[in-house]
């Protein structure tokens, strides 16, 4: 790898968020982001002159190389690999890319007959192939009585190598969840380090390297976040999503589900939150969205946007939500 890349697949238990400068432990809650970034004059660099990539927009070349330098000593790879991926990470993208380059298969997710029936058979024949990418397993399950026995059935035959040689992306909410509620440790487990300062230079952030460390501690190491949360705060115009005032269980119940899934459907939502009335179901999804904390995608998938991401992380935490590592 170029010396000049500073993206870095690793073994997941070597990754380590970033730590904020000592002079800003303390500014932690959401309503000092604006103090953090802002509050200082710069005098390296002037916003009008910033040019730098939207969350999903940075090059990807460079990530790819990464994975190639991580795996390109294994000689017999092994029947599985998985990358963890924090939300908005690029992580998915960023595999699909090297997975095209090297000739992997995209595998489809099962249908929700399929999940709720654990017929991993019916699922593989239509696709099979010897080498492919699983690029969501988020979407391989419903937290439910009836749509999580697909995964069970799932893993043990990925792991045996029944399906041949793959990469499976794992959400990193997924991924806690399932060190709860599986038996079995997943081996061969990777994801991409935590952001740095010298990362924000190579895909466009340019400022004093504290205020990089302070942006690379707010994101928590994820250059995605980190992207949207600097975009917001050079564009005078903008600011950013807050929970409505009314957020209550319920809206905890949402945020988490959506999180746990990486986005669902109204129906499976309402599936995994049987609880919630559909009217207070509505009602709850329409005021996040009107307060730019969620939003539809073109499939109609309900996701939580990048720029109310850590918000709502807090949110969750300050409940005693399980999270995720990242």
């Amino acid at each position: 790898m170029a010396d000049n890349n500073h993206w870095q697949l690793i073994p997941l238990n070597e990754f380590e968020r970033p730590a904020a400068p000592a002079s800003t432990v303390i500014q932690r809650a959401w309503s000092h982001v604006r103090k953090l970034f802002i509050a200082e004059v710069d005098d390296n660099v002037n916003p009008d002159e910033q040019d730098f990539p939207h969350y999903r927009e940075f090059a990807l070349e460079p990530a790819v190389a990464a994975v190639n330098a991580a795996w390109q000593d294994n000689d017999e790879p092994p029947a599985v690999r998985f990358v963890v991926s924090p939300p908005f990470s690029g992580s998915g993208a960023i595999l699909r890319e090297w997975a095209k380059q090297h000739g992997y298969q995209q595998l489809e997710p099962p249908t929700t007959e399929q999940m709720k029936n654990a017929d991993t058979n019916v699922w593989w024949e239509h696709q099979s192939c010897e080498r492919w990418l699983l690029d969501e397993f988020s979407s391989f399950w419903l937290r439910t009585t009836d749509h999580m026995q697909f995964m069970r059935a799932l893993l043990p035959r990925l792991l045996r190598g029944e399906l041949g040689s793959g990469v499976v992306v794992v959400d990193s909410w997924t991924f806690a969840f399932l060190k709860r509620a599986w038996p079995l440790s997943l081996p061969h487990c990777y994801c991409f380090a935590a952001a740095t300062p010298e990362l924000f230079n190579q895909t466009g952030i340019h400022c004093s390297e504290k205020r990089l460390r302070k942006l690379a501690a707010r994101a928590r190491g994820n250059l995605g976040v980190a992207l949207a949360l600097w975009a917001v705060e050079q564009d005078e115009e903008r600011s950013f999503p807050r929970l409505p005032g009314e957020a209550d269980d319920a809206t905890a119940f949402i945020l988490y589900s959506l999180l746990l899934h990486h986005g669902l459907r109204g129906e499976n939502l309402q599936r995994v939150l049987p609880m919630l009335a559909p009217e207070q179901l509505d009602v709850q999804l329409l005021r996040l969205q009107q307060n730019g904390v969620i939003e539809p995608d073109d499939d109609k998938i309900w996701r939580l946007t990048v720029y109310a991401y850590i918000e709502a992380r807090e949110f969750l935490a300050a409940r005693g939500y399980w999270l995720d590592e990242f």
